[in-house]
């Protein structure tokens, strides 16, 4: 590997990263060149002054703490072939607005986005099926979060502190959730999921959020619903496989209404 360090602009070329630059104050970007295969466990953490990374498409593996307490990161993209965030990876990068997951990751160390209380929105990828502890604890400015249909757990505090969020769809695919999963999130208004889950009262930790069933916009040709009263009623559902709720519900616009729901087949 070999590296330059001109005007706050950090290159590197070679085809690993064994070299530590963590708590360099001098670095202001990092441009690695295509071939580097992994950026290693603490590679940049606490580099206070670091705001812009940018990543060659050969990376498949970003370490644990990688950039860690980089609080003037800005903005980073992750390529496309990255499977494994480490644990810490980018806990207490608080700059941090946006982050693009890649479609191939399938793993997320515990802790990897907390602290980065500048994220507003994060969709995780089809082939997460588990979200770590303390994932996303403490953004507090985060408000969508997108759930893939196939996860299976979510990890114990994976959402606590995240102040701004305020509803949340958990996939039927749901069978694990750990404790103050949503521990102080004091603005979280609903959780939608599958009715009878068996983990409510953990939903319900820390919040004051309402558990609505998980329905879901159809398209079905013999499908029909209709409102009466405070009741949704919908017909023909004998060949759906799962409900979701989202804007695309033709019922979405008289959801408030809505205290009772039957199932018709």
């Amino acid at each position: 590997m070999t590296w330059t360090l001109e005007q706050g602009t950090l290159t590197i070329d070679g085809g690993t990263l064994p070299e530590n630059f963590s708590e360099h104050e001098s670095i202001e970007r990092v441009v690695v060149v295509e071939g580097v295969a992994s950026v290693e466990d603490f590679a940049f953490g606490f580099c206070d002054n670091l705001r812009r990374v940018e990543l060659p498409e050969s990376v498949v593996e970003i370490g644990m703490s990688a950039f860690v307490f980089c609080g003037a990161l800005e903005k980073i993209k992750i390529p496309a072939g990255v499977t494994t965030i480490g644990q810490s990876a980018f806990c207490g990068c608080w700059s941090l607005k946006e982050m693009i997951l890649p479609e191939k990751l399938s793993a997320i160390g515990a802790g990897a986005f907390s602290n980065c209380s500048g994220l507003r929105t994060i969709k995780i990828p089809d082939g997460v099926t588990e979200l770590a502890e303390k994932i996303f604890k403490g953004c507090e400015r985060l408000e969508k979060v997108e759930l893939p249909d196939g996860l299976k757990k979510i990890g114990a505090a994976a959402f606590e502190n995240c102040e701004s969020l305020a509803e949340i769809i958990l996939p039927a695919s749901l069978v694990e959730v750990g404790d103050d999963v949503f521990n102080f999130c004091v603005n979280l208004q609903k959780i939608f999921c599958v009715e009878n889950c068996g983990f409510e009262k953990i939903l319900r930790e820390g919040n004051h959020a309402t558990i609505l069933p998980l329905i879901e916009p159809v398209t079905q040709k013999n499908f029909s619903w209709q409102i009466d009263g405070d009741t949704l009623k919908i017909f023909g559902a004998e060949k759906l496989k799962r409900l979701t709720h989202d804007e695309n519900a033709p019922w979405y616009g008289r959801r408030e209404s809505i205290k009772k729901i039957i199932i018709e087949s």
